[in-house]
């Protein structure tokens, strides 16, 4: 590994940005404001702006690198898996402010605290993964973001079912769910991302 740039290290800090969107979602959702969405957006896209800088300077090493730690194109799906998290966060918060939504449903704050612990449980795969032979947990926490995930199935089911079965304005039918579609997503994408993962870690063993 290159002693200039950790790979593994920068792995970390990726899905620590996905962690922190995800924490400010839940604090935006919990403390809803919508005179204080704006700002929220605003610290959100920071984040993800962050986080956009971090991948391109991975890939701008990789360009230049001799012998990366994994496969060239293992280190692009992963660090593009990762980013495409924290991306999807950020959408959720802007379809919140597109369809003027005024009140937070129930379901979302739910699905707002199974983004976070999808994230979370990735960060923590990724600190074990310089350790991956000899690690006893990397296999749990990859089994533990497939299990939020089916939590996420399940919330997303029943939650567009209580939408479509309350009597309200359609335009707000709509707007909720396409949000909570977007919140189903974010966990799809950690579950990909562990999912990968796994795949390249069968690859090089």
């Amino acid at each position: 590994m290159s002693k200039s740039y950790q790979y593994f290290e920068e792995f970390i800090q990726a899905a620590d940005y996905a962690c922190q969107s995800a924490e400010l979602l839940c604090v935006s959702l919990q403390t809803f404001d919508p005179d204080r969405l704006g700002e929220m957006m605003v610290s959100l896209h920071q984040i993800e702006h962050i986080a956009d800088q971090s991948k391109h300077e991975m890939m701008n090493r990789l360009a230049r690198e001799f012998l990366p730690p994994l496969a060239r194109e293992d280190i692009i799906l992963l660090a593009q898996e990762i980013d495409d998290i924290t991306d999807a966060i950020e959408d959720v918060l802007m379809r919140i402010f597109m369809f003027h939504i005024q009140m937070i449903r129930p379901e979302a704050l739910a699905f707002a605290g199974l983004i976070q612990r999808c994230c979370i449980q990735l960060r923590e795969m990724f600190q074990e993964l310089p350790n991956h032979r000899r690690s006893t947990t990397l296999n749990d926490r990859i089994v533990a973001v497939n299990q939020i995930e089916e939590e996420a199935d399940r919330l997303y089911c029943d939650s567009i079912r209580a939408l479509y079965a309350t009597r309200m304005d359609a335009l707000e039918t709509m707007s909720w769910n396409r949000t909570l579609e977007q919140m189903e997503k974010c966990c799809d994408l950690c579950e990909r991302v562990a999912n990968s993962l796994e795949m390249i870690l069968l690859k090089n063993t």
